[in-house]
């Protein structure tokens, strides 16, 4: 009667062990959720990598830029674009205006900025290093 236990019990052990592992897994990729500049919405608030070097940002986590909708809008950049102000006619066209836009961070720096004439300038602009 042991020994027709004993396989149960090492496919419970196995099973369990399984679970367990894949559990953990799912919580060490899990992505955080950031709003741009925290209580603050995008707008002329001042610095945006201010806000940023007090966080520590991942590749898979999401920022969120929040602003009244038709006020400003969001485009991923290059470097170039964001040392420029300036977004390519390619970036310019997945420009987001929603007012709650959403990025999924890649590894890397992600470069950011208000596509409006002049909003960039004035500070609508942010890098987002993700590790």
């Amino acid at each position: 009667m042991g020994a027709m236990r004993t396989p149960l019990v090492c496919k419970f052990l196995l099973i369990s062990l399984i679970l367990v592992g894949l559990s953990s897994i799912s919580i060490a990729n899990a992505s955080k959720v950031y709003v741009v500049g925290g209580t603050k919405q995008w707008g002329f608030v001042g610095s945006y990598n201010k806000w940023c070097t007090r966080r520590t940002f991942f590749a898979g986590d999401v920022i969120v830029f929040r602003y009244p909708e038709g006020a400003h809008n969001s485009v991923r950049v290059s470097k170039i674009g964001y040392k420029s102000c300036k977004a390519t006619e390619r970036e310019s066209a997945k420009a987001m205006w929603t007012g709650n836009d959403k990025y999924t961070l890649r590894k890397g720096n992600n470069y950011f900025i208000c596509g409006i004439p002049g909003h960039c300038s004035s500070g609508m602009k942010v890098n987002v290093f993700a590790k």
